[in-house]
């Protein structure tokens, strides 16, 4: 019995330093990885020999580093990634160095990888191995497995679509091209809703190689994420040489070394006013404004900031950012519906623009709604004729909040130009009734509600009369460009002066790192006679999250900072009305 297990010791130590032997027998990586989306020697304990490739074992990386066959023993068989993650803390080895080790195959978040490694011994140092070309827009997510845990190279530079994630993982989306909200470019249509997968199957997030939340700093661009040094929707980074991950639900390049960023969509100050223009327009989604009871107190709000010093934060970027456009009329919308007492949200927004700012004092008696359309004014440069009247019949009084309708002239002036701040029912399916639900068709939820709301803006202003002479409707439609309630407006006679003068592609808001326009500046006939310009500002929407006044973990930012104060652009249009 004794000399039995004298034996078996000799064979598991003899075993044990034939696993470390440079050149002995060991299993090709290929065949660890298989054929198919896990390993098929799941379970299995395996000898492997590679080259070290990227090396995430630093603190707070992601545990281990990734091993890739060297050339002349790779398998050739294109259904077979020829590379693995090794999950470790063990040492030993470094980028470019050619190891052997054993571990137990399985799948780690998704990652073929191996685990349980007790050591690692240093063969050689071949360098690494030359990366193989990628493009992720040939190479969409279903078939990426083959390349899994390999280094690659994306020669062509990819677009950040997206920065959701930036401050918390310090990820960055990017795909080939910007990516539109289907229906921004195409009629609704069942079906559509499928070309948002088609989307997400030629993204690819560029990671930070840590496992880390909020990371500090902010890895992306290069110098690090400040208020000076952003990087927008729409730039781009490349080209990248990394490896080529999957794990946590998404595929990952984690670069050897940080890519070049190049900044296409730069910032720009707000646009200046036409020469020949008498009166500028503006609209803002708040991206709402709630100031507790008014009285510093009464936070955190139903919506909108926590603590009264991020709404204070809000209301003075906010607040500087209209100061930027220099409107005459400002049309807003996710403001707290309180009143307009000296102390509701309006009232202070009122008081924080200037002495010279006024607003148009209408009804919320009859909606309840915790948010509302408001209508500020500079006093000095124009006046309201006769009172305000809310649109709360028909779909908006079962579905949206009341538009909000005030006719101007310019101090002066005798020609009149009618607003109409409108802020329809958002996409969200949440508490949809069955007749809201989504119909595939692009539109997302409360589609049927929010053509029915255009419907009644168009019959609501030919009943009243206002149809007769200018009108103006702004604000978040909630629609894109080519779904159904904006070609209802425009079969009425409505003009999108965003499309008229920029063109579809002019976003106004970011979704899931889609872009599409939901503000609009909508004028009638006798209204479009009057317009000299129409602009996006682009200072909200392409712009990273971690601004947000809400975002935590954010930045110390100075009140005078407008980028990033709301999630919406701005729209603004210049008009001339004649003088007296």
């Amino acid at each position: 019995m004794l000399k039995t297990a004298a034996v078996l010791v000799l064979l598991i130590q003899a075993g044990h330093g034939l696993a470390q032997t440079c050149g002995g027998p060991h299993t090709a990586i290929s065949a660890v990885q298989g054929p198919g989306a896990t390993t098929p020697l799941a379970g299995q304990t395996v000898t492997v020999e590679g080259i070290i490739t990227l090396d995430l074992r630093q603190p707070g990386g992601f545990e281990g580093f990734y091993l890739q066959q060297a050339g002349p023993e790779q398998d050739d068989d294109p259904a077979t990634s020829e590379a693995v993650f090794i999950h470790t803390r063990a040492g030993g080895g470094r980028p470019g160095d050619r190891v052997r080790l054993r571990g137990k195959a399985g799948e780690y978040y998704g990652l073929t990888s191996l685990s349980q490694v007790k050591a690692i011994s240093v063969c050689d140092s071949p360098g690494l191995p030359a990366p193989v070309a990628f493009h992720p827009g040939q190479t969409p997510a279903d078939i990426r497995e083959p390349l899994e845990g390999m280094l690659v190279h994306v020669e062509q530079p990819l677009t950040v679509t997206d920065t959701w994630n930036l401050a918390r993982y310090g990820e960055l989306a990017l795909a080939p091209e910007v990516q539109w909200v289907p229906t921004q470019l195409e009629k609704p249509a069942p079906g559509l809703a499928r070309r948002l997968n088609a989307q997400e199957q030629v993204r690819l997030l560029l990671d930070d190689g840590h496992r880390r939340q909020n990371p500090r700093p902010i890895p992306w661009p290069p110098g690090n994420l400040a208020p000076d040094n952003p990087v927008r929707v729409g730039d781009q980074a490349g080209p990248l040489t990394g490896i080529l991950d999957y794990r946590f639900g998404h595929w990952r390049l984690q670069p050897l070394k940080p890519p070049e960023f190049h900044s296409t969509e730069p910032r720009l100050p707000a646009p200046g006013r036409h020469d020949n223009a008498n009166l500028r327009v503006a609209s803002l989604n708040l991206g709402n404004l709630f100031n507790g009871n008014g009285q510093g107190d009464g936070f955190p709000s139903p919506r909108g900031a926590r603590t009264q010093g991020a709404y204070q934060q809000q209301q003075a970027r906010l607040a500087a950012q209209i100061a930027a456009m220099d409107p005459d009329i400002l049309a807003v919308s996710e403001l707290e519906n309180d009143g307009y007492g000296s102390r509701s949200a309006l009232a202070q927004l009122s008081r924080q623009l200037g002495p010279h700012w006024l607003f148009v004092v209408g009804s919320t008696d009859s909606h309840n709604d915790e948010i509302r359309n408001a209508i500020l004014y500079r006093s000095d440069r124009v006046r309201p004729m006769d009172n305000a009247q809310l649109i709360d019949r028909g779909a908006f009084r079962q579905w949206h909040r009341p538009a909000l309708v005030q006719g101007f002239r310019r101090a002066g002036g005798s020609e009149s130009l009618t607003i109409v701040a409108v802020h329809l029912k958002s996409k969200s399916c949440r508490n949809a009734p069955s007749s809201q639900q989504d119909r595939g068709d692009g539109q997302a939820c409360y589609a049927g509600a929010r053509t029915d709301a255009a419907r009644e803006l168009v019959r609501w202003t030919a009943d009243h009369g206002a149809d007769r002479a200018g009108v103006l409707m702004v604000g978040d439609f909630n629609s894109y460009a080519m779904e159904d309630p904006l070609r209802i407006l425009a079969a009425a006679g409505y003009h999108d002066l965003i499309r008229e003068f920029h063109g579809v592609h002019t976003p106004t808001f970011r979704f899931h790192g889609r872009l599409g326009t939901l503000d609009y500046h909508l004028v009638n006939d006798s209204a479009r006679q009057q317009v000299l310009a129409s602009h996006v500002w682009a200072v909200n929407a392409e712009e990273p999250g971690i601004w947000a006044y809400d975002a935590p973990g954010g930045f110390d930012l100075p009140p005078d900072h407008v980028w990033r104060a709301s999630d919406h652009n701005p729209v603004i249009t210049d008009l001339r009305l004649e003088p007296r």
